[in-house]
């Protein structure tokens, strides 16, 4: 079991609090730590987290909290400084979350200032609809939840096991491609397909 690898597990714990304490135990069990970080924009949250952004944020008076769609865009704000703060010091290798719309929403945004090649799971109940907005130029893995999630239940359970089983899988492995290798960007249509293949085999 690898310890020293960490997956930030982010979400709204004020309304999904049980959802990803049962994210939280089903990664640590595996033998991964978990660092929480609560980006719900009201109290109280069933657990303790390492991170609470909402708490530091009102302390901070960079919260409107009279006001949903600022205090979600205030949240993602610091939610994104935080996140890319824990990546670049090393302390998380992956992040998951868990949510419905509004969740969603906020969660896939803080998980787009991710780089590429860190593992990004998002678990919601709206995967099934087109998620480009979503998703971006990301290599964010959607999982539809089936269900709508509220609480962990005999199908809420196993969506949320298997996305935590994904999760621990994408962080402990630890590929690189040959970076001694002169690379280009192609980008290409099936028109062209085999002038890109030409490109390749030289």
């Amino acid at each position: 079991m690898n310890k020293s690898r960490a997956v930030a597990v982010v979400g709204t714990f004020d309304s999904k609090g049980e959802e990803h304490l049962f994210l939280k135990n089903r990664i640590e069990g595996s033998g991964l730590r978990v660092l929480t970080v609560n980006v719900g924009t009201k109290e109280p949250i069933p657990f303790e987290v390492s991170y609470d952004l909402y708490s530091l944020m009102k302390k901070n008076g960079n919260l409107d909290d009279g006001n949903r769609d600022k205090a979600i865009q205030d949240m993602i704000r610091e939610g994104i400084k935080l996140i890319k703060q824990l990546c670049r010091d090393g302390k998380i290798h992956g992040m998951i979350s868990a949510g419905g719309g509004s969740g969603t929403h906020l969660c896939s945004s803080i998980m787009r200032a991710l780089p590429l090649g860190i593992p990004k799971v998002m678990v919601s109940t709206v995967a099934s609809k087109d998620m480009k907005h979503t998703v971006g130029t990301k290599d964010i893995t959607m999982i539809h939840s089936v269900v709508d999630l509220l609480g962990v239940n005999s199908i809420s359970g196993i969506i949320l096991d298997k996305a935590a089983a994904a999760i621990c899988g994408m962080t402990r492995s630890q590929w690189q491609p040959d970076t001694e290798k002169r690379r280009i960007a192609l980008s290409f249509f099936g028109f062209i397909t085999k002038s890109a293949e030409a490109v390749k085999r030289e």
